[in-house]
């Protein structure tokens, strides 16, 4: 009897083991199986985000509320200590960057890059080690609508991917204008999201159109005078000059957002104006360091998908090294608010205040017909 009950326990335990063993999965993209052609769909996205969870602890994926199309918004979270509580992101010690993709699903750059950066990231233990005080949170695919009315047309001269989404959600609304006003049911749940996770750094991935130019990649950084304080100060003159920085080291030149006074760069540049209706002039409001991505839509899909991830790991390295910095300004940012007697509600711009920049940039010229 002894011996028949050993080798039942033997059995149970054996099975046991197997069920509990780690889910094993093919975490090559699309955008590699395919060489840097193809961008994944919706559907794809959140089921290699399901795998992913699945099948390393670091990682969750949560539905965070209702779109326009009637699917949930997604949002991945990594976490090297496993700790996945989302009411209380708010209060925690570690950094927070919150990364948003897919807001226009004709440039899905940032999709792509996503996927491959948490992924590596949960691949390599030392990675995981180094970011032990980082969360990173990341909405896979901001308009699902969008994302679901795929074609190869909708960008005209895009180079690449093959197919992917269009610019309005299921509502038709332009989601990147519709974040302080609300209109949409995406906005309304990226408003829980970003007060849920409170995030140090908000990064919006985009492609950007209109003029050629040297560059893969730019870059928008919210406006530091607008941001104020020494929040504003920070972005300008530590932020945004670290990560270029960076970023050519690994042989990536980058520039501002390309906005011109008049038909050519030398006429001038001016600061895009990112109001809270576009999503980083929304983080603003709340003193977190907001920034988009612009790749160029006529570089190669795959270069851009690349040097999206390159700006997205310099930004992390960045806060690694000043994390507790960021978290003593944000924190005195509201104080440093209060304590101002008199706040102006009307401007008027200095054309004599100025910077210069150095723009690789193509020599054009402009035809007449008589």
């Amino acid at each position: 009897m002894r011996k028949l009950f050993y080798v039942t326990l033997l059995i149970l335990i054996s099975s046991c083991s197997k069920t509990k063993q780690t889910p094993s999965f093919n975490f090559t993209t699309k955008f590699e199986k395919t060489k840097g052609i193809e961008t994944t769909t919706y559907k794809e996205t959140i089921k290699y985000y399901k795998n992913l969870a699945a099948a390393y602890p670091e990682i969750s994926l949560f539905e965070m509320g209702k779109t326009d199309s009637g699917l949930p918004l997604h949002l991945v979270i990594f976490n090297s200590s496993k700790e996945f509580d989302v009411s209380k992101l708010n209060n925690t010690n570690k950094n927070i960057i919150l990364i948003n993709n897919g807001i226009h699903p004709g440039e899905p750059d940032g999709v792509d890059a996503s996927m491959l950066l948490l992924r590596d990231i949960v691949q390599d233990k030392n990675s995981i080690q180094k970011l032990e005080n980082l969360i990173i949170a990341v909405i896979p695919m901001y308009n699902i609508g969008g994302s679901l009315n795929r074609s190869g047309t909708s960008r005209a001269n895009q180079n690449g991917p093959k197919e992917y989404g269009f610019r309005g959600n299921a509502r038709n609304f332009d989601l990147n204008r519709d974040f302080v006003k609300s209109d949409t049911k995406n906005a309304k749940s990226f408003t829980e999201i970003f007060h849920l996770v409170n995030p140090d750094i908000f990064i919006d991935n985009h492609v950007s159109n209109g003029a050629d130019y040297q560059y893969a990649i730019t870059h928008l950084f919210t406006q530091h005078n607008k941001l104020g304080n020494d929040l504003g100060k920070f972005i300008e003159t530590n932020m945004r000059p670290s990560i270029e920085a960076s970023l050519l080291k690994k042989n990536i030149p980058i520039t501002p957002y390309v906005n011109v006074w008049g038909n050519t760069p030398d006429e001038g540049f001016s600061q895009f104006f990112d109001s809270p209706r576009y999503s980083s002039g929304y983080s603003t409001l709340f003193n977190t360091l907001g920034l988009m991505v612009e790749t160029h839509m006529l570089k190669p899909y795959k270069q851009r998908v690349e040097q999206t991830y390159s700006f997205m790991e310099s930004t992390i390295d960045f806060t690694l090294k000043n994390g507790v910095k960021i978290k003593e300004l944000r924190n005195n940012a509201v104080k440093q608010i209060l304590e101002k007697k008199s706040y102006p509600i009307s401007y008027e711009l200095d054309k004599s205040t100025f910077a210069t920049l150095q723009f690789k940039g193509y020599e054009g010229s402009l035809l007449i017909a008589k």
